[in-house]
């Protein structure tokens, strides 16, 4: 799956960690984001909703799910910036990056990184 996918910020969270774990019960995702107070059950909750919208897969093991995410940082991160040029800045990304530089977001020396990086691009193209 790398289509349109949206994901909350708990969402999101859970993800990552079953990222940085491979793959992980709601009990070790739980334990993994100890930090956010989030009940089993509610852990639990997002994990099955994510495997019905093909976010994530499981196989049981033993008496409980053992889950893995389907798709990659760089596709949620793509599908969310599709998503938000698509959605406020009607499909021009150049709004998006002058919107970034006339709010102070972005600073002269993150453009000079950003133009060597489409520099770079130019010359692998």
């Amino acid at each position: 799956m790398a289509g349109n996918i949206k994901l909350s910020e708990q969402q999101y969270q859970v993800v990552q960690a079953l990222w940085s774990m491979g793959e992980g019960s709601a009990r070790d995702v739980q334990a993994k984001l100890s930090n956010l107070g989030l009940a089993h059950t509610t852990i639990g909750t997002i994990l099955s909703r994510l495997e019905k919208r093909e976010v994530l897969s499981s196989r049981t093991e033993g008496r409980q799910r053992v889950y893995k995410a389907l798709i990659t940082d760089g596709d949620v991160k793509r599908s969310m910036v599709s998503n938000l040029i698509s959605t406020l800045f009607k499909g021009d990304s150049k709004a998006l990056l002058a919107h970034l530089v006339s709010e102070g977001d972005i600073h002269k020396s993150e453009l000079d990184d950003i133009k060597s990086l489409l520099d770079g691009g130019k010359k692998d193209a």
